[in-house]
């Protein structure tokens, strides 16, 4: 999985979310729940989201992961508008997971029509580095 979108906050009605909007989501969790099965009951959730992956091009093909963003943008434009009408969520992101180069510095672009949709959306751009194979 290389881009994923992330929508969360600590009072986010997310499964009445998903019934209005329509969206797939990839992962749900709720505020309250044991954070996984193998941690204490203590460490609980203190956020309720989602995760959607919207590209499952390789790391090191942030050409294709920009594109899959794009088109999901555009796609699900409606169903991320949604978003605005739930209580406190502020916290939408396009997170893409990028292969660190064999480079002294690394500079990702990201092009107009993305900005401009992930800002008019209130979606924001993360970017994830990941260590080389076998480094």
């Amino acid at each position: 999985m290389s881009c994923i979108f992330t929508a969360k906050e600590t009072n986010f009605e997310v499964d009445q979310y998903l019934e209005r909007s329509g969206l797939v989501a990839s992962w749900v969790w709720h505020k309250g729940e044991p954070r996984s099965a193998r941690v204490s009951a203590s460490d609980i959730l203190e956020t309720s989201g989602l995760s959607v992956v919207l590209s499952e091009a390789e790391f090191l093909n942030p050409e294709q992961q920009l594109r899959d963003a794009t088109e999901f943008l555009d796609r699900f434009a409606e169903a991320l508008k949604l978003l605005a009408e739930f209580q406190g969520v502020q916290d939408a992101v396009l997170d893409f997971g990028i292969e660190d180069r064999d480079t002294g510095a690394q500079a990702d672009y990201f092009p107009p029509r993305l900005l401009q949709l992930a800002g008019t959306l209130n979606v924001g751009l993360v970017v994830s580095r990941y260590p080389r194979n076998g480094s």
